[in-house]
């Protein structure tokens, strides 16, 4: 069995009891109604899972820096522009005028998240990107899959052709792990980021181990002046 594939299964056995979880309780994690006083952390989950996979680093992050935190789960055969939109509206009827926002995505929801950024006219608090598993250059196996969601996730794809013309507006940290199979490192890097690897974490590790939960909490905290300007060709 390929190094790492016990601990993406159980990653993956972790996220069906979470969504379990989620659905017994009801939709959402307690927040803060006065939106003006705390930043504001959106969280974009990836494909075929569901919001609740990230409630541990929602968790961890709300309580390590104060921030607010909000989620949606959308469905695996919706187009990839209407989730982005989403998005949107998610962030505008939650953000208000002057709010701090930070948005994390984990594996699909980072490029939902950099669609946003660079094609949109996202709100104008947004300061930062965290991508975690992200596949920045696409998926080679998305070419056996069907679906909208898989087309545009296929290597030279629309997508992946506008994000490149561009770079998000904002600083972006990228995180990989050493053992992810779906999204390796060569694939998994970004342009214009500061990149972090975890050499021991799989795909879906990396949301619940609390080194990462560390690493995204001092990428949220962070003092705008003291970002890492990466190297263009950064990979």
């Amino acid at each position: 069995m390929p190094e790492g594939a016990f601990g993406e299964a159980a990653a993956i056995a972790h996220q069906g009891w979470l969504i379990a979880r989620r659905w017994l309780r009801g939709p959402g994690l307690p927040t803060n109604r006065e939106p003006a006083e705390r930043p504001l952390v959106v969280f974009v989950h990836g494909y075929f899972a569901a919001a609740a996979v990230l409630d541990p680093l929602q968790a961890a992050i709300a309580r390590t820096t104060g921030a607010e935190t909000l989620d949606f789960t959308y469905g695996p055969h919706r187009h990839f522009e209407s989730i982005a939109e989403e998005l949107a509206e998610r962030v505008a009827a939650r953000a208000g005028g002057d709010r701090s926002i930070a948005l994390v995505g984990h594996s699909l929801g980072g490029l939902v998240a950099r669609w946003y950024l660079q094609q949109m006219a996202p709100h104008p608090g947004v300061e930062r990107l965290v991508t975690l598993a992200t596949p920045h250059r696409g998926v080679p196996r998305a070419r056996l899959m069907p679906g909208p969601l898989a087309r545009a996730l296929r290597p030279g794809s629309p997508l992946f052709e506008h994000l490149a013309e561009g770079r998000p507006p904002v600083p972006h940290l990228a995180i990989l792990g050493g053992q992810d199979a779906l999204v390796p490192p060569a694939i998994g890097g970004a342009v214009h980021a500061e990149v972090v690897r975890f050499d021991d974490l799989t795909h879906n590790q990396l949301l619940y181990d609390p080194r990462v939960h560390r690493v995204v909490a001092r990428a949220l905290t962070r003092p705008r002046g003291e970002d890492t300007e990466p190297e263009p060709d950064a990979a």
